[in-house]
């Protein structure tokens, strides 16, 4: 009977020991689907969490918000950085499209505006 524990206990040493680390697999995912950005400008990050290479990009031109450059693509795990100007016209929207081969993840951003900004003319 001894002899069947050390075999036991053996083997479960060797296959404790051979064991892969345990990895942590992303296709493509962020924090959150959709951002609320207060009406004053400012940058913000948007983490990325992919096990492959990614880009991000605006679905339509946008003079109003802009990706910092070097953090428009990454490989793994990345942040994309985006900087607002101030608004005080009215509400905009734009979304944020990520690619990681044929995986793609959309994130949807909102600027309030000021709306207690008065002009006298």
């Amino acid at each position: 009977m001894n002899r069947h524990i050390c075999n036991i206990v053996f083997a479960i040493i060797l296959l404790t020991g051979c064991a892969k680390p345990y990895e942590k697999h992303y296709d493509l995912s962020v924090d959150a689907v959709a951002y609320t950005l207060p009406y004053t400008g400012d940058t913000f990050p948007l983490y990325v969490y992919c096990s492959g290479d990614w880009t991000a990009e605006f679905d339509a031109e946008q003079t109003w918000i802009t990706i910092a450059p070097g953090t428009e693509s990454g490989s793994g795990n990345g942040v994309v950085r985006l900087s607002y100007k101030d608004n005080d016209v009215a509400e905009r929207e734009v979304n944020l499209v990520l690619k990681s081969g044929t995986f793609t993840q959309t994130v949807h951003i909102t600027q309030k505006y000021n709306s207690t900004r008065l002009e006298v003319l």
